[in-house]
């Protein structure tokens, strides 16, 4: 398997550098998947630049945690479920909610239990939503809006659930506690570079 090198703000790419550097303004460390992105500049900009977006649209830090958890467990992402975990007790999300998100069990308000469906159905069909299921999401008190902004957090996190799959990183010490295996295991480590 071809390993990847995991950057820091002193090792990575000239284009990359600022870029880790707020990372790790934002978190405390920049998070070895991050690091991986740096490869490419344009992929970590583009990842950053999403993530930015997604957090300054109309979800609540709730409802952006349902959509997380909801594709890290259907892209059988790990590293990102610890990750995940690990923002949302930071961001105060109630235990119940984080225990049944981590156990990819259905969550008791019934709201956020339509945002978990309707993320998981449009995983599983491939963005095609039809009009009953877009029709529930509406009932239970989202908009047009809220269906696009769902298509956000579903590119921004399959891009870090890919990159997981493909570079295999090792979990940062800051999200170990949180771990949790999620489906099929990746076959490798990613390279650390000083």
């Amino acid at each position: 398997m071809t390993s990847f090198n995991v950057y820091t703000p002193a090792t990575a790419p000239e284009k990359s550098k600022g870029i880790l550097k707020f990372w790790q303004e934002k978190l405390g460390f920049s998070p070895n998947v991050v690091g991986v992105m740096a490869e490419s500049p344009a992929l970590l900009k583009g990842y950053s630049d999403l993530l930015n977006a997604f957090e300054g649209g109309i979800f609540s830090p709730v409802e952006r945690v349902v959509i997380n958890f909801s594709i890290a467990h259907m892209n059988s992402s790990s590293y990102c479920l610890a990750a995940h975990t690990a923002w949302a007790e930071k961001a105060g999300v109630p235990r119940d909610v984080l225990s049944a998100l981590r156990e990819e069990k259905p969550l008791r308000d019934a709201k956020l239990e339509a945002l978990r469906h309707f993320v998981v159905s449009l995983m599983k069909k491939v963005g095609r939503a039809d009009e009953r299921e877009l029709n529930a999401f509406y009932k239970a008190g989202y908009t047009k809006a809220h269906v696009l902004e769902v298509v956000l957090g579903l590119s921004l996190n399959t891009i870090g659930n890919y990159i997981n799959h493909i570079a295999a990183p090792e979990l940062d010490k800051a999200f170990e506690p949180h771990r949790i295996e999620s489906g099929k295991k990746s076959g490798g480590k990613a390279a650390h570079v000083a």
